[in-house]
């Protein structure tokens, strides 16, 4: 699971960095020009290979537990790669909301116990 998460974080937060140099053109009416940054193409490379792993993960453990856990980690943790490394602002409600999510994640891992 851990594998998942650091390959979609790191895929999302490379592919916005690599974002700024893409180009995207029409040179005729049928033909796009798409001109792709190498850290975007990483980017797309550590997502894709987040997914295959996703795809593997749901068939050994239950949608219901795996899809809410994973969201919430991921989330919070492209919240907090933004903050860190793209220096992105953040709202109050935005971390009030990482808060509940917080929250919903231990209530759902630790079921058992609370």
């Amino acid at each position: 699971m851990i594998l998942y998460i650091l390959l979609s974080v790191s895929g999302l937060i490379l592919f916005k960095l690599g974002i700024k140099h893409t180009q995207i053109g029409i040179i005729e009416k049928e033909i796009i020009n798409l001109q792709i940054s190498f850290t975007s193409l990483l980017g797309i490379f550590c997502y894709l290979s987040s997914f295959l792993i996703y795809l593997f993960l749901l068939s050994r453990n239950a949608i219901s537990f795996l899809l809410p856990v994973m969201t919430g980690i991921i989330y919070v943790s492209v919240l907090t790669a933004s903050i860190l490394i793209l220096k992105e602002k953040v709202t109050l409600m935005s971390i009030i909301g990482s808060l509940f999510i917080l929250i919903g994640l231990i209530l759902i891992i630790f079921k058992d116990k609370i």
